[in-house]
């Protein structure tokens, strides 16, 4: 199922010290991965937590899911990153929004924040152009649950770096070191299509 491909092209670069790493092509067999993590839509993410607005104005579902196939994916990442893996458990992210003026995103990012270390994306949405971003934050702002406000306006932070999707692609970033988020840049993921991706976490020693 997680099979990866023969000869894999790792590229490197640095980003105020850090690294970040991006493999094309990254499982043999992806759209088999995407039909298995995604044929169904995953249960909403954190939706026991209060005041919330998932299942409102926007769908933000994981699927958290062991599965022991994907152990030698995670360690060959961790390996690379050179930091344990946060857990063996398939991780996705699935998310779409509604047409409303909660989900204002030409004047605001969707929740940036910090991760306890390394992260691994893998797009799979073909033709994208909502990636990831990595922020430095300039200015303070009222701190709010995750669901309740999730877009913060962009006057409290500077864009360090977009990172281009592509299907099948994987990037590895310093989510300890940068505050980072989803980008939503068109109306693509305001309809019936979510956005989608298989997540991995690793954490600083």
């Amino acid at each position: 199922m997680f099979e990866l491909n023969d000869e894999l092209i790792i590229e490197k670069e640095y980003l105020l010290g850090s690294v970040i790493y991006t493999i094309d092509n990254f499982y043999k067999n992806p759209n088999r991965v995407k039909n298995y993590l995604f044929s169904k839509p995953a249960p909403f993410w954190k939706i026991n937590e209060v005041p919330t607005h998932n299942n409102v104005y926007f769908e933000d579902r994981r699927l958290v899911k062991f599965d022991d196939r994907i152990k030698e994916t995670i360690d060959f990442l961790s390996n690379l990153v050179s930091q344990e893996p946060s857990n063996y458990e398939l991780l996705t992210n699935q998310t779409r929004f509604c047409k409303i003026d909660f989900n204002a995103y030409n004047n605001n990012y969707w929740y940036p924040h910090h991760d306890e270390g390394y992260n691994g994306i893998v797009y799979f949405n073909q033709d994208c152009e909502c990636g990831t971003n990595l922020y430095e934050h300039i200015s303070d702002e009222v701190t709010e649950n995750e669901h309740f406000k999730p877009w913060r306006s962009r006057e409290h932070y500077r864009l360090l770096k977009h990172i281009e999707p592509k299907y099948n692609r994987l990037v590895l970033l310093d989510g300890f070191k940068f505050l980072h988020g989803m980008s939503i840049v068109n109306d693509r993921y305001f309809s019936d299509e979510y956005r989608i991706n298989q997540v991995f976490f690793f954490r600083h020693a």
